[in-house]
């Protein structure tokens, strides 16, 4: 008699462990692990708010309707920082604008890094700027240490960043295929 009540709930028990099991498995799954990443290894030392341009087609212009604003906590050392695009969003071109915040005198780029799924592809130091060109009415780089300043520093529009439009394009393709 024992063995016949036993079984039964032996496996009920089974069953309410393995189902215990999927739960924890699906609250791992990255929501954003589809969405196109742009990433940006900087220090930027008081908060600020970074604007991202996308496009998806080299003729788009660069409108607020194709982009995304990241505040961002300053710090004294480098940090991370990544714009996850819209879903279905594969862009063919960028434009990076490094704040509105006038308190910070500069920036320090280390690294840009795209990435599509298990895609990626790194910009690391000096070689930024085979990619990507300064705003030269807004921007003054100092290309060795990677330290963008804003040109007028009374001016509201920050430093920027332009694409190389077919080196960055080309990146581009290449993760996004």
């Amino acid at each position: 008699m024992k063995i016949k009540l036993f079984i039964p709930l032996f496996l009920a028990l089974v069953s309410l462990a393995s189902c215990k099991k999927e739960i924890k498995n699906e609250e791992k799954v990255d929501p954003t692990k589809e969405l196109f990443k742009v990433s940006l290894d900087l220090l930027i030392k008081k908060n600020d708010t970074l604007h991202l341009y996308y496009g998806q087609d080299m003729n788009d212009d660069y409108t607020e309707n194709s982009s995304i604003w990241l505040p961002v906590e300053g710090k004294e050392t480098a940090q991370k920082v990544t714009f996850n695009l819209p879903e279905d969003v594969l862009p063919i071109k960028l434009r990076i604008d490094f704040g509105v915040n006038r308190e910070n005198e500069e920036i320090v780029l280390n690294a840009i890094a795209f990435d599509y799924f298990s895609k990626t592809f790194v910009m690391r130091d000096s070689t930024i700027f085979n990619y990507f060109r300064p705003d030269e009415s807004a921007t003054i780089i100092d290309y060795e240490k990677r330290i963008l300043k804003r040109k007028d520093p009374n001016s509201i529009k920050g430093a920027s960043l332009y694409p190389h439009d077919e080196a960055v394009k080309g990146e581009l393709e290449k993760i996004i295929k």
